[in-house]
């Protein structure tokens, strides 16, 4: 009995001093759970502020604003007053101004003005109408003058834009075709190398490209130089650059293959077979090396009677 309340005795020591260990934590958590409750009232204070203060800027902002309007409705008036002076003030353009003239001078003046014009005689009445339309018409032609010009250099702007564009475009396509030509090339001829070359490299579009090959030793040569295996491999080697960039869906080969030596064949079977999954492949050979890549043959054959026979193959 003693043992058994000497144990409850420790475990209650041991609850206790739990019990303060969870008081001071408490109390810590409190202090902090005040303290950031102290900052957030700070921070919404802060913020209420901030806001009160953007409220009276946008509101002087109106304020300026509706000023700044009525300022430019009343400057547009003034202009405009000003222009219907203006336009008033043409018709006396070139006319000297009376300062301290007598007006016996001035009369005598117009009466000389009057007897000039009952000299002239009788007057075109429509001669100011036939120069307004006249001059409307010159306004016009002016205005689509003007119209051309800006029009042709726009065009000419756009003309240069389509161009730099173009060959920005076309370097691309040719750095990228060059580059999958070198490889597809080394692929199908472990002896040789081959790459594009431009014509006129400053300007492309004003010639032509060439495939230059090297086969053995150190000088390249111009596809018209090469044997038949050779330019069949260097044209395969473009097909497949080409279908590189832009694949096609499917292609037919006609005995691509007859200039070439078995080991060519074989490597191009190869090159055919890991192309095979993107594109469908129809290929007209009498190569075993081609022909054991194929997943499907078809034989034509011809009886007695001339008649053609089909016969397939499912490897």
């Amino acid at each position: 009995m003693k043992t058994k309340k000497t144990t409850l005795q420790k475990k209650i020591s041991e609850q206790q001093k739990i019990l303060e260990e969870k008081e001071k934590a408490e109390a810590k958590f409190f202090a902090q759970f005040k303290e950031l409750f102290n900052k957030r009232n700070k921070l919404s204070e802060e913020i209420a502020k901030q806001e009160s203060e953007v409220s009276k800027k946008q509101e002087d902002a109106r304020t300026i604003e509706q000023k700044m309007n009525i300022l430019s409705l009343q400057l547009a008036e003034v202009r405009a007053q000003l222009s219907g002076m203006m336009e008033e003030f043409k018709q006396y353009e070139g006319i000297e101004l009376f300062n301290n003239k007598p007006e016996s001078e001035i009369l005598r003046e117009i009466a000389q003005f009057e007897k000039l014009l009952l000299d002239i005689g009788a007057v075109n009445m429509r001669a100011l109408e036939i120069y307004d339309v006249i001059e409307k018409e010159y306004k016009t032609f002016i205005e689509k003058k003007e119209k051309i010009k800006t029009e042709r250099e726009s065009v000419l702007i756009m003309i240069n834009e389509i161009d730099s564009k173009k060959k920005e475009l076309f370097m691309k396509t040719y750095e990228i075709l060059n580059h999958n030509f070198k490889v597809i090339f080394g692929a199908l001829s472990n002896k040789g190398e081959a790459s594009l070359e431009l014509e006129d490299t400053n300007d492309p579009f004003n010639g032509g490209v060439q495939l230059k090959v090297r086969i053995t030793g150190t000088k390249f040569l111009d596809i018209k130089s090469l044997s038949g295996g050779e330019k069949s491999m260097a044209a395969i080697a473009f097909i497949f650059a080409v279908q590189e960039y832009s694949p096609a869906p499917f292609y037919i080969f006609d005995e691509v293959d007859a200039a070439l030596d078995k080991k060519n064949s074989e490597q191009l079977s190869k090159l055919i077979k890991s192309y095979s999954n993107k594109a469908q492949y129809i290929i007209i050979s009498h190569n075993d090396a081609i022909i054991s890549e194929a997943d499907n043959l078809y034989g034509v054959s011809m009886n007695e009677h001339g008649i053609s026979k089909v016969t397939s193959l499912k490897i």
